[in-house]
């Protein structure tokens, strides 16, 4: 979307520098239309840039390709380091946690059906891992009443007035969705992938050796 917007802005500016030279040269009608012209996109990269940069702050989802990888090493009894890798940037966040269970929230809006022609990415973006002890949720049927979480996200703020464009009529552009993944067992040495499927489930997928032996024995 970027990329578009930078050619945009630099028609606009072509643009307007062809309306000032026709207006000097007298021709007043050429130099109008080259006017609104300029205008036009002005006003466009105007209003589509602070969503592109509010976009810039989530990946393209990659067709069933992990979206991070976990390595838990256990520090204490009931307490690990977190290291989990974003896919396929490198970037990588370390957290303590305490707890038996993990957890990973992603955020990850949807585009509206009727902005299909317009070739839009899925995007997503990692924005907590949760933590938990094991065993019965309680009368909480989430599991979360007890849970720790960590934040891995910046806080970008609310979504900018183009992604709400077609509320009224039910769909806007972009709606916002958080996808919570199932609790699964810290492992000690673990590696595990997870996975963003079309559908908008998380998957998780072992990596070595332990991650798929704890995760067969459930």
């Amino acid at each position: 979307m970027r990329p578009v917007l930078v050619i945009l802005a630099a028609f606009a500016v072509v643009t307007l520098l062809l309306a000032w030279s026709r207006w000097l040269a007298g021709r007043r009608w050429a130099a109008s239309g080259q006017l609104l012209l300029a205008t036009a996109a002005s006003v466009v990269v105007a209003v589509v840039l602070p969503l592109s940069r509010y976009l810039a702050h989530y990946e393209t989802q990659l067709d069933n390709l992990p979206l991070a990888e976990l390595f838990f090493e256990r520090i204490a009894p009931s307490r690990y380091r977190v290291k989990l890798t974003h896919l396929p940037s490198g970037r990588m966040q370390v957290v303590d946690l305490p707890g038996d269970q993990w957890r990973l929230d992603v955020d990850a809006p949807r585009w509206a059906t009727w902005s299909a022609p317009l070739g839009l990415e899925p995007r997503y973006r990692i924005e907590r891992l949760s933590s938990r002890s094991a065993g019965p949720a309680g009368e909480d049927p989430s599991g979360t009443a007890d849970a720790t979480s960590r934040t891995l996200a910046a806080d970008t703020g609310p979504p900018p007035w183009l992604a709400g464009l077609g509320a009224g009529r039910g769909e806007p552009l972009l709606a916002p969705r958080v996808i919570h993944g199932q609790w699964q067992p810290m492992v000690p040495g673990g590696r595990l992938a997870v996975r963003l499927t079309q559908q908008g489930n998380l998957v998780v997928d072992p990596v070595n050796a332990p991650a798929s032996d704890a995760l067969a024995a459930r």
